[in-house]
This record gives C-alpha cells, sequence and structure tokens, in this order.
C-alpha cells in the first residue's frame, strides 16, 4: 500500500482534511506506537508545529495547512533518518501489522504534503520574483533613458577676485557681519579686511559667488564706485575664508591710522593704464625717464617689474621707510628733487595709494600711482614696459597675462644660485631655520635639492622631498617618516623634530632677517656715497663753470670726471637697451 502522493496526479485519488491540527495530532500518535525510538523527536516536532497553528489563530490569520505541515514535517523526516532500522521503504513495502503498515503509511503521506507545499511555496516565490524583474526591467530603462537624455552638470569656473576701497566706515562691524550673512553657504575663500579706513580684498572661488559679492558690496551706500578685478582660476586659490576687522588694512611700520588716506586731495594722483603707458614712453624717447618706484617687496621685483624701476632693498613692505624707522625715506629718494615725477605702483594699488600719501606729506609734490595696479595694466596694455611675470599671493604664485591671453612665466632675475635663466614660480628654501624665498632655475633645484645654497643642503632640520612647485608640507607631517624612506635625511628630520624646536621659530627669523638687512645697508650706503661723491662733483664743477675759472687739472679732479663721463655712458647704455627690448 503506498500513499497516494506517491501516485501520478491523474490516478492520484482525493482527500481533504478538517484541521491541520487534527490531522498532525493524530497521525503522529500512530507514527509514536508504531516506532517508539522517534518519540522525542516526533513529540517535538508536533508541538512545534501545533504552537505555530495557535498562534496563526489568535492572531485571526487564515488556515493554512501546507504551511503547519510544511514546518513540522523536517522534524519529522530528521527523526526517521535518525532511526535507521526503520526506513520509509520497508514501511512501505514490508507486511506490517495494520496499525505498523497504517502508521508508515501516514508518515509517508505527512512527509509527501510537505514537500508538495514547499515546492509550491518556491514555485511561488521564483513567479514573485521573475515578475518583479519584470516590472524593474522597464523601470530601469526608463530611468537610464532619462539619465541620457538630462544634460550633465556644467564644470564649475572659478575665478580670483581683487579690489581696495579707502573710505572712512564708522561702524565696520555692520558691514563685517552683513558679509557675512551674504557669504553664509558659498564657496568663496580668501583674505577680506575691514576697518574704520575701507576695505582690502583678495579672494576667489566659484566665479559666480565671488564676483557677485563684489557687485553686491559695491552696491552699497558708502562703497559707490568700487574697482574690482577678476581673474579666471582652474580652483580655489586660498585655504579658507578670512573675514574679519583689522586696524592696519596692509602691513605699514607704524601704521596707517595717521594718514589721511580716505581723502582724495591727500593721495596721489590715479593714473589710468593707458597714461602710465605714455609717460614711460616719452621718458624713454626723451631720455628723461621720471623716478620709477616699485613698493613691492625685494622677490615680488625678482619675478617682473616695469623698466625703469630699481629693486627695492626691502625684504618685506613692513619695512619700507616710514617715521617709524630709523630712515624716513626710500634711498632712492634721498636725493631725489621734489618737484621730480615719481611714478609708484605696485601689484593691486593700496599699497601705492597709502605709501603715495605717506611721501606727500614729506613734500613730494608731483606723485602718481598706478589706477588699478599692475593687475589692471596687464588687462588694458598687456606686457608693454613690463619685464618678466607678476608675483601674486594666492595658490598661482606667479600670473602673465597679455591682454586677457595667458603667457609663459618668464623671471625678470637670473636664478639666484648660479645666474642662469630661472624658473618661476619662486619655492621656499628647503632648510626650516632659512626658509629663504627664492627663484632659481631647473638645474639648481635639483642639485642643491630644494635649498637655496650648499651650506642649507647639511641643515639637519630640511622638508623632503623637496617640491619645485607649490609649497613643502607641514613640518610635522615629517614625524611619521621613519630613516631610509625615499630620502636619508627623513630619519634626521624625525629626530630633530623630536628634539624639539630649539632657540625658536620666530629668534630664527629674526635673526636671518637681520643678517639680511645688515647686507642690504651696507649695499645701500655704497649706493649713497657714491651718489654724494657725484653730486659734489658736479656742485664743484658748475661753481667753477659760473665764476669762469677754468677747472683744476689735478689727478684727482681728472678721474673724478672721468669717473662721471662714465656712469653717464653706462645710463645711456642701459635706458636704451631697455627702451629697444620694450620695444621688441
Amino acid at each position: 500500500m503506498l500513499c497516494r502522493h506517491a501516485l501520478p496526479a491523474q490516478n492520484r485519488p482525493e482527500c481533504s482534511f478538517a484541521s491541520p491540527a487534527r490531522f498532525l495530532q493524530a497521525r503522529v500518535r500512530l507514527c509514536l506506537r508504531a516506532h517508539q525510538p522517534m518519540q522525542q523527536l516526533a513529540r517535538g516536532a508536533a508541538r512545534t508545529a501545533c504552537r505555530q497553528l495557535r498562534r496563526m489563530a489568535a492572531a485571526k490569520a487564515p488556515s493554512r495547512p501546507a504551511t503547519a505541515v510544511a514546518t513540522a514535517a523536517p522534524r519529522l523526516a530528521a527523526a526517521h533518518a535518525a532511526t535507521p532500522a526503520v526506513p520509509l521503504t520497508r514501511l512501505a513495502a514490508a507486511p506490517r501489522s495494520g496499525s505498523s503498515l497504517l502508521a508508515s503509511v501516514r508518515l509517508q503521506r505527512a512527509i509527501c504534503v510537505a514537500a508538495r507545499a514547499q515546492a509550491a511555496e518556491a514555485a511561488a516565490a521564483a513567479a514573485a520574483a521573475t515578475s518583479e524583474q519584470e516590472q524593474e526591467q522597464p523601470a530601469a530603462a526608463a530611468a537610464a533613458a532619462s539619465q541620457e537624455q538630462q544634460p550633465e552638470e556644467p564644470k564649475k569656473e572659478y575665478a580670483v577676485v581683487n579690489f581696495f576701497h579707502l573710505v572712512d566706515l564708522e561702524r565696520p562691524w555692520e558691514i563685517i557681519n552683513a558679509s557675512k550673512q551674504w557669504l553664509e553657504g558659498k564657496e568663496v575663500r580668501g583674505r577680506i579686511y575691514f576697518s574704520e579706513q575701507g576695505v582690502n580684498a583678495q579672494f576667489g572661488g566659484v566665479r559666480e559667488e565671488a564676483e557677485g559679492y563684489a557687485k553686491w558690496l559695491s552696491e552699497q551706500p558708502l562703497f559707490e564706485g568700487l574697482f574690482y578685478t577678476v581673474w579666471p582660476a582652474d580652483e580655489h586659490m586660498y585655504p579658507k575664508l578670512r573675514l574679519k576687522y583689522k586696524p592696519n588694512l596692509i602691513s605699514l611700520a607704524g601704521g596707517m591710522q595717521d594718514l589721511p588716506i580716505t581723502r582724495p586731495e591727500a593721495r596721489a594722483v590715479p593714473t589710468p593704464p593707458a597714461e602710465w603707458k605714455r609717460m614711460l614712453a616719452e621718458g624713454q624717447q626723451t631720455g628723461r625717464m621720471p623716478l620709477v618706484l616699485d613698493v613691492r617687496n625685494s622677490y615680488e621685483w625678482d619675478a617682473g617689474h616695469f623698466v625703469g624701476a630699481e629693486r627695492p632693498l626691502e625684504e618685506n613692505f613692513n619695512e619700507t621707510p616710514t617715521e617709524a624707522l630709523p630712515q624716513k625715506l626710500p634711498a632712492y629718494l634721498e636725493t631725489a628733487d621734489p618737484d621730480q615725477p615719481v611714478m609708484i605702483y605696485c601689484t593691486g594699488g593700496i599699497r601705492c595709494d597709502v605709501y603715495g600719501t605717506y611721501l606727500k606729506q614729506k613734500g613730494f609734490n608731483n606723485l602718481y600711482t598706478l589706477q588699478g595696479g599692475i593687475q589692471n595694466y596687464m588687462r588694458e596694455e598687456g606686457l608693454d614696459h613690463w619685464n618678466g611675470s607678476l608675483f601674486v599671493f594666492d595658490g598661482r604664485m606667479a600670473i602673465r597675462y597679455n591682454k586677457d591671453e595667458e603667457a609663459p612665466l618668464d623671471a625678470a632675475a637670473p636664478c639666484q644660485v648660479c645666474g642662469a635663466e630661472a624658473v618661476l614660480p619662486h619655492m621656499n628654501c628647503a632648510n626650516i631655520d632659512c626658509n629663504k624665498l627664492f627663484i632659481a632655475c631647473d638645474g639648481c633645484k635639483g642639485k642643491f635639492r630644494g635649498c637655496c645654497c650648499e651650506s642649507c643642503m647639511d641643515a639637519p632640520r630640511l622638508l623632503r622631498p623637496a617640491k619645485t612647485k607649490g609649497t613643502y608640507g607641514n613640518w610635522s607631517d615629517y614625524v611619521s617618516q621613519s630613516e631610509g624612506e625615499d630620502d636619508d635625511c627623513l630619519g634626521e628630520a624625525s629626530q630633530a623634530i623630536a628634539s624639539g624646536r630649539g632657540e625658536g621659530r620666530i629668534s630664527r627669523r629674526r635673526k636671518r632677517q637681520q643678517a639680511m638687512k645688515q647686507r642690504e645697508l651696507a649695499k645701500r650706503a655704497v649706493k649713497v656715497e657714491r651718489r654724494r661723491q657725484a653730486k659734489v662733483v658736479l656742485a664743484q664743477l658748475q661753481s667753477q663753470m659760473a665764476e669762469g675759472a677754468a677747472p683744476a687739472a689735478n689727478d684727482e679732479q681728472a678721474e673724478r670726471l672721468a669717473r662721471l663721463e662714465r656712469l653717464r655712458e653706462l645710463r645711456q647704455r642701459l635706458q636704451q637697451q631697455q627702451a629697444a627690448s620694450a620695444s621688441a
């Protein structure tokens, strides 16, 4: 006698069960009578099935016999497998007593019902998954099509904005707070300083937002007529935004609060780029060049400068002579006539405007400043009468634009190590105790491994590896590097860091600056003495010619006259070379 579920579907007799709980209880009892070794496992399976059915009834769920049987049947099958002496095949085929044979048939039937239920559930799950996939495929295709149809997001355009505006501000904190509210959540980084005397700003970011702030500020009542320049950039050129109150907009020795810089009549004459170009061209043609004064730092002059401008003797702008310093006037103006035309220029215009106000107080009456600075001149007049590139205080470090067209970066000064053609941008010496900003050629950068001289190569506090562009990493970043990695100096650097900073960075920088200042003062003293001697000789000659007497024909006087004549020839030759290079 076989279970009806083992027969083909067309020959299978009809049967139904009134209740799954009753079915399991009755069949398991018969199974337990016939198979005593399976008592514990079978009894546990029955209890599990009945417990599940009671939970379904308590939750008022519909009766699902197939699910209940499928839950209990695996345990029944495991119980039967645990008793190999009584396999299902023997129970179905061997002639036993009626109760034993009936029990085996009932057990096989329960297992078959569970198998059918599991197969049905698996088929239903597979059908549901297939239908879900069929529904998802059109949706995915539609999403892909919509993505293809949607245009790609435009690439962000970055820019650098520069401006300053000198005006009396009674409550600068109000405009600072308003600026913070306007810039909140916008991609703008840089330096924006306000004081009672106006604003000085160099910042950048997304072009629309950076330029939008300049336009917004120019619409405020106190900032009408604000002039700003916009330069394209590849990315952010400043690490963060510093928007704050600063008593001095620039680092002038002694401060700038006592200077009447907010009064236009107290400042020098602002000269548009076209007029500035005309004045330089006229001076070169006539041989009477006006005195061109560069009020930037000395290393900025090395990157580029106007024709006829001497290299500043000051390394930093806060060393520019003022009443707060022992020297009151720049060396190039000490012997100048107060009525001689003086053309003052800087990068953006604020330094020459402020210092022009100071020089006007010192008695110079014929002062001209470049309106908008060198940046505005390059934008409008290009590179005429300009040598080299322009040093900037942001991530670009140097730019060279010829009427909105970018040109190769050229340095106005040679390599400060070997004298060959230098390559911009500047770089700091790898020796932290030196940290000199200098320009060099590619050969010296590799030969001296980022140092400014041979003596710095043996210093214990070196930044490695040397970079040819940009800046070095922080000194503390080298602690984690051990000896033998990329460079033999890494281990020495780690030991130097572990031993502390020594006498201190500020004191080391002060000593270095004092030594450089002594060298510059010595050079300045030599130049001043030569000019004084030439002035004395000229005065003597003029007095003798006025009296009608013949000049003294002694050897010393003749030597002085010959030297003066050579100096004049050398000056004329230099002016001719500069004029030829500018015209070319």
